[in-house]
């Protein structure tokens, strides 16, 4: 994959299992795409708050907000992406709102299999596609198996509801997730047993039931290997043996027993950790047959996570993918 594959997209659809780190690099992947002069939208849906916490911004709304420059976020909902249909299909927003903010909205988003997803994936097509209000839009979807069926929603409605104004809603919206030139689906992983699994299982449901292939996985909070760097290196092959922590010259002192076998553990618990997480990023690898793309992303050792830190992925993405 390239940073062409990124920046020539209209629609990035980023996807993973809970807890993986899928809205941190959604909004590093919108902070890349804003660095080289695009206007990018990162939607979240159904009132995630994730990404508004990772922003420092207040809690998201349906109009988009700019975050820095060229970097907008907002929450999508079905309720209203529905008022917007009513408008723009009907001419009737004067009776939108009304039929928005009652009980009625829920039962007519609950009247056809996956009428919900439609509504919140025809929010974007019509603000990216239709009326090109930005020129990339990194789309925060719902835990893996949730996005398998909203991505398979419009399908799924056309085979129920093959006719009528909102078939041919769904049948655009389905043409246009199924364009790759304009539509990627990246997946977030992290090197565990059960959420490599998970992405394997996501990636071929994707590719068997929904037609959408996976472009590209991003494999989160790797421990960087410390072979790049001799110092490190060195200071670890120390903590191999006593002998190792040994004082060194005249002013150095001996460790308290206490702290020495702190450091014997910290030592053992990093290589055992990089050589576990070595291992299922193989297994990764070998189950997607090398037909997707990889990105290593390093672990932060940080006790909270910011700008800084989103900037520095956005800036490892790009180191990897913009490589010749």
């Amino acid at each position: 994959m390239s940073l062409d594959a990124i920046l020539n997209r209209r629609l990035l659809i980023i996807s993973g299992k809970g807890g993986v780190g899928k809205t941190t690099i959604s909004a590093a992947l919108g902070a890349l795409a804003a660095r080289h002069d695009l206007r990018v939208l990162v939607a979240e849906v159904e009132g995630k708050s994730a990404l508004s916490n990772l922003l420092g911004s207040g809690p998201l709304t349906a109009e988009p907000r700019e975050l820095r420059a060229g970097l907008f976020a907002m929450n999508i909902s079905a309720e209203e992406a529905l008022r917007e249909y009513f408008e723009v299909q009907f001419h009737a927003k004067r009776m939108s709102r009304p039929l928005v903010s009652s009980q009625l909205v829920y039962y007519v988003t609950h009247a056809a299999p996956g009428l919900r997803d439609i509504l919140m994936l025809g929010k974007v097509w019509y603000m990216v596609a239709r009326k090109s209000e930005f020129d990339l839009c990194v789309l925060d979807t719902p835990a893996a198996g949730h996005a398998v069926s909203m991505l398979r929603s419009p399908q799924g409605f056309l085979e129920a509801v093959p006719v009528g104004t909102l078939a041919t809603h769904a049948r655009r919206v389905l043409d246009w997730l199924r364009d790759p030139q304009q539509v990627a689906v990246h997946l977030t992983s992290v090197a565990e047993e059960t959420p490599v699994n998970e992405t394997l299982d996501t990636a071929d449901q994707l590719t068997r039931r929904v037609q959408m292939p996976v472009e590209c996985v991003y494999l989160n909070m790797l421990y960087p290997p410390v072979d790049d760097d001799p110092a490190v290196e060195k200071a670890l092959d120390r903590l191999r043996s006593p002998r190792g922590l040994l004082p060194r010259g005249r002013e150095a002192t001996a460790l308290a027993p206490a702290r020495a076998a702190a450091l014997f553990a910290c030592g053992d618990f990093y290589r055992s950790r990089r050589n576990l997480q070595q291992a299922h990023r193989e297994r990764l690898l070998d189950g997607l047959a090398h037909s997707t793309s990889v990105v290593d992303l390093p672990f932060l050792f940080t006790d909270a996570f910011g700008v800084k830190e989103l900037d520095h992925l956005a800036d490892a993405i790009e180191e990897q993918v913009g490589a010749p």
